[in-house]
């Protein structure tokens, strides 16, 4: 799949910071079904916390791609559903981080006046809408 180089070129240090804060954040969103119990608790945060790690690491390899900077976005086949995830993780923290101030109904239909925004709100928004778009297209590919 290709992504314009000269976009992945302007969103790509936004891509690496909201990427530097999903360390930040708490694996562990979920949470227990049934806290009460204490073995399918630890075994609930135990596999949260082990796909997560593994949904950012195969993120992270996509991200440090030489191409991927070029807008050549390469996949394979066995990480593609982790990096399902980690691109929805990555979209959520740029949603939270830099367009928190958009409605959701705004930015799923895309009608933004962008002219009058600063520039994290553009950078944010053009990165979010290419993280969709490769996960859209991975999606297809995987069908």
């Amino acid at each position: 799949m290709r992504v314009d180089g000269r976009i992945m070129k302007a969103i790509l240090p936004r891509l690496e910071e909201a990427f530097a804060l999903l360390n930040q954040q708490n694996w562990n969103s979920f949470p227990c079904p049934n806290p009460l119990d204490e073995d399918l608790s630890k075994a609930w945060e135990d596999g949260l916390k082990q796909e997560t790690s593994e949904d950012r690491i195969a993120l992270a390899r996509l991200l440090k791609l030489p191409r991927f900077q070029y807008g050549f976005v390469q996949v394979n086949e066995e990480e593609a559903e982790n990096i399902l995830r980690g691109l929805s993780e990555l979209r959520l923290t740029i949603r939270e981080k830099y367009l928190h101030t958009i409605t959701d109904r705004e930015l799923e239909n895309g009608n933004l006046k962008l002219e009058n925004s600063n520039s994290k709100v553009k950078v944010g928004y053009f990165s979010y809408l290419v993280l969709a778009e490769i996960q859209e297209k991975l999606i297809t590919y995987c069908i």
